[in-house]
């Protein structure tokens, strides 16, 4: 049996009481992608290439509100879900991973090696978390304010993106990709 302390486990019973959960629960699993049974961060970042392909086409005002408020709804998603759980940065919350290689393939243009470099990049730097990324993944998970593990839970994936878009960008301007 599952308890608090288990960092997928989900409390149904409070979820099912309240649409405000239930929309937490959306926006932190990303529509239901965290809740797969194995490596939620590579589904949910595997799960947010075909809205960063579409969005490329958009104009950048658009892009640039539609992608903070994907971050703003993790962030409160993080917030409500681990206080309904009673959890620290629960592993079935992927917006941070949506959002973070989001960041990676923001000028990825629409060329397929470039998502895949992007995937591949993004999942590498987010499972070794490079610094100061770590300094972020720790401050989530250090007891404090509520609101403050649900901003670490997402921005140690944003400086993760930011880094993957650095090496992704490095690798055009030497031509290795498009």
């Amino acid at each position: 049996m599952s308890t608090a302390k288990d960092r997928r486990w989900m409390n149904w019973p409070a979820i099912r009481q309240s649409p405000r959960q239930w929309l937490a629960l959306l926006g932190g699993t990303y529509f239901g992608v965290g809740l797969l049974p194995w490596a939620p961060g590579t589904w949910g970042t595997l799960a947010a290439l075909p809205l960063w392909y579409w969005s490329e086409s958009c104009n950048t005002t658009f892009r640039i509100a539609l992608w903070l408020g994907l971050a703003g709804w993790g962030v409160w998603s993080a917030y409500s879900l681990d206080r309904v759980n009673g959890t620290r940065d629960n592993q079935n919350i992927v917006m941070d991973e949506v959002t973070g290689v989001g960041i990676t393939a923001w000028w990825a243009g629409q060329h397929v090696q470039n998502y895949v470099a992007a995937f591949l990049v993004f999942r590498v730097l987010d499972m070794t978390k490079p610094f100061p990324a770590r300094s972020f993944d720790r401050w989530s998970h250090e007891h404090g304010s509520a609101w403050k593990s649900a901003i670490g839970v997402m921005a140690d994936d944003w400086v993760v993106g930011l880094q993957g878009l650095l090496l992704l960008k490095l690798a055009q301007s030497w031509g290795w990709l498009p």
